[in-house]
């Protein structure tokens, strides 16, 4: 249970304990924060403004940006984050992921720890600072 320790990691427990038995729960890059992130979310702008930080705070770990829609202003809002700092999953992986990570969120900002084995270890509703992302990294073990 040590696994599920720090902020948001009994939210994550319990998403990956929705998952129907006999499914393979989805898995994603590992030992990343992923940051959701769509143009009609002010504070989402601040997240990618403050990208540098929260990728220091990371360590080892890797930061990815991850649009939320295909709209015009979400790809234009992400031009500007580094290529290796950008993960768009295709429109099948996206309605996938909604399904797997964002039943129990409000909405955007939203942000998800993912461990070394691929598989969510913890999440964070509201506006992602390095401190926050490295709470996030430690309570996955990282």
């Amino acid at each position: 249970m040590k696994r599920w320790a720090g902020f948001g990691g009994w939210a994550a427990a319990l998403m990956l304990a929705a998952v129907p038995a006999g499914a393979a729960a989805p898995t994603y890059p590992a030992r990343t924060i992923l940051l959701f992130v769509a143009s009609w979310c002010a504070p989402c702008h601040g997240e990618i403004a403050a990208l540098p930080r929260l990728s220091e705070a990371a360590g080892s770990w890797t930061v990815l940006v991850v649009p939320i829609d295909r709209g015009r202003a979400t790809a234009a809002m992400v031009q500007g984050v580094p290529v290796a700092q950008r993960w768009v999953p295709d429109a099948a992986r996206m309605a996938a992921m909604r399904e797997d990570l964002f039943g129990g969120t409000a909405g955007l900002p939203f942000s998800v720890a993912v461990g070394g084995d691929g598989r969510p270890c913890g999440v964070h509703r509201g506006v992602l600072s390095a401190a926050r992302v490295a709470a996030l990294r430690a309570g996955c073990g990282g």
